[in-house]
């Protein structure tokens, strides 16, 4: 399916590694051009070089920790508008808060977690949201968690947090359709990233497991019995960012293979 999107640009945020670099890979296979962010120099270049050499389309690397506000409007859009001129997809991706119960946390944690998962996107939302309401057209998607479905025990700050996003993102959401504007979350559930796997090379490390036993432990409870791959979540991603979703706009939509148990 064409979906429209060939020549529009797309700023992806944590776009080296795993979710966001499969984002990356499934919009530049569309035409999309790509600025990715990351905080890993190394890896950056390599997802740079590789989208480049296989799609063709351009590529613009920052260097950038998106948590860090103020680095956002003076280094970030700055930079992606000089070598664009226009953001047209907006993919938001950060990785996960402190794990903690309510008083494992301190005050740095939450005020940590508040500016590594909600206020860098509402910093986000005010700097691009007028570039996209210029051109009559824009596509937001928020990379969330299972836990704006069902608070997770032990992960106090993401159910906090993420569902914050949320909440945000459904406010704005009859606002911004008239602009042609969609905003929607998808939500992972297990996935075989490459931060799964470096975990599962540490304990491997440390116990002396072999990883095809440690993977066959952690996933024999899940519903398909093992780890998603990111294109499942990529591919939901691409077709979000599509000319064709233009009536889909303030959802929160798992992909999780039936993990959640929630009916909504």
């Amino acid at each position: 399916m064409n979906f429209g999107i060939k020549d529009k640009y797309a700023l992806i945020g944590g776009a080296s590694k795993g979710l966001g670099r499969a984002c990356a890979f499934s919009l530049a296979e569309e035409g999309v051009n790509i600025a990715i962010c990351a905080r890993n120099k190394k890896a950056l270049l390599q997802t740079t070089d590789e989208i480049r050499s296989r799609w063709g389309v351009q590529v613009l690397p920052i260097l950038a920790d998106l948590s860090d506000v103020e680095n956002i409007k003076t280094n970030v859009i700055q930079e992606v508008m000089t070598k664009f001129e226009r953001i047209d997809i907006l993919i938001i991706n950060s990785g996960g808060p402190a794990p903690g119960k309510l008083h494992d946390l301190s005050k740095q944690d939450w005020s940590d977690s508040y500016n590594s998962v909600f206020n860098y996107v509402v910093e986000l939302y005010e700097c691009i949201l007028p570039i996209m309401k210029k051109n009559q057209w824009g596509r937001i998607v928020n990379i969330t968690s299972l836990s704006v479905k069902e608070p997770a025990e032990g992960l106090i700050l993401s159910n906090v947090f993420r569902s914050a996003v949320v909440s945000l993102s459904k406010s704005i959401s009859k606002d911004l359709i008239k602009n042609n504007i969609t905003i929607n979350n998808v939500c992972p559930g297990a996935f075989r990233t490459d931060r799964a796997i470096e975990l599962m090379s540490k304990r491997s490390k440390e116990t002396g497991e072999l990883i095809s036993d440690i993977e066959l432990k952690l996933t024999k409870d899940l519903p398909s019995g093992h780890f998603q791959d990111p294109t499942e979540l990529s591919s939901l991603i691409a077709f979000l960012s599509s000319q064709q979703a233009c009536g889909i706009t303030g959802t929160t939509i798992q992909v999780d293979r039936g993990m959640s148990h929630g009916l909504l």
